[in-house]
């Protein structure tokens, strides 16, 4: 079970045996950094109760993903699972002066609490998943209280969190709690490597830097794209002066892992522009593969960059 949620041994070993041997509780709180796997995990954890074709009293496989119901689940439109965060306190707002407030109030709740005493409507059991509990106000968890003393059959409420001692103890007494550890940098960097296709040395660079959350792993190399895709554009946007475009260089060869994602990310943008118009860019995508092999050769960053961004420069 949960072979798709990356390590969190200890938290999954918890689950899978509860499960194994029906003796779930009806309240969790899963604590941990986001990123690390909390949600990842209580989603998992509702494909794996309702699914339709594996039997989880009968079988250690997990969910199967293909049934109905793990369908449902994977598209966000499962009837029985309820994610209760900012993004629903907004959509349930009556005015606008509603949204966007920083706190998941007393509202948020009572909404939930009227699902909770409702009847499955697809599932064997209603998942009501509370993302980011420590933003509730004290009104909320005094409401929620109640519902966390009477649950209905076949319920689970599972409250995520970053830390526990920001949760009242009067709600800590009645879940149980999960904890989710930080990810390995391997970990992180083999997900980066996998999903999108970096290099071990950019893989490994951004992973060091994302205090084990592949959230921050995932911002970082986004910004990192959005970066030389912005590169891209200002290079093809306007003549630039001499000096300007080698402060641009500069900053992109730092060292040759950067300057080959430089150079792939602003290909991937080049790829983009040549499909609209062949004939302007089919040199540009020319010298940007020119560039990547005298790159993987180990030719001087710098001296590689500054050629290239002066005659994308010249071209556009």
């Amino acid at each position: 079970m949960f072979e798709k949620i990356i390590s969190q041994e200890k938290a999954k070993k918890i689950l899978s045996e509860q499960i194994r041997n029906n003796k779930i509780p009806h309240a969790y709180i899963f604590v941990g950094e986001d990123g690390t796997g909390k949600m990842l995990t209580a989603i998992e954890f509702a494909k794996i109760l309702n699914c339709t074709i594996n039997d989880y009293t009968k079988t250690d496989a997990g969910a199967c993903n293909h049934c109905s119901s793990c369908e449902h689940i994977n598209r966000g439109n499962f009837s029985d699972l309820h994610i209760i965060n900012f993004e629903k306190q907004d959509e349930i707002a009556d005015k606008e002066t509603e949204k966007g407030k920083t706190k998941l109030g007393i509202k948020i709740i009572r909404y939930m609490q009227d699902k909770v005493y409702l009847k499955a409507a697809e599932g064997k059991w209603k998942i009501f998943i509370i993302e980011s509990a420590e933003k509730m106000t004290n009104e909320a968890f005094n409401c929620l209280l109640k519902t966390l003393e009477e649950p209905p059959e076949n319920t689970i409420i599972i409250l995520t969190a970053k830390h526990r001692e920001t949760i009242p103890v009067t709600i800590l007494s009645r879940v149980q709690t999960v904890f989710f550890q930080p990810l390995s940098t391997d970990d992180i960097s083999n997900y980066l490597q996998e999903k999108n296709s970096l290099s071990y040395e950019n893989a490994l660079k951004i992973a060091q830097m994302s205090d084990g959350s592949i959230e921050k792993a995932e911002n970082l190399l986004l910004n990192t794209q959005n970066e030389f895709s912005f590169l891209w554009k200002e290079l093809t946007a306007q003549k630039l002066a001499a000096a300007d475009i080698l402060i641009k260089s500069k900053s992109a060869a730092k060292d040759r892992e950067t300057a080959l994602e430089a150079v792939n990310i602003i290909t991937e943008n080049a790829m983009s522009s040549f499909r609209k118009n062949p004939s302007k860019y089919s040199d540009i995508i020319g010298a940007l593969s020119v560039s990547k092999k005298y790159l993987e050769a180990n030719a001087n960053p710098s001296n590689v960059l500054d050629n290239l961004f002066m005659y994308i420069n010249s071209k556009r």
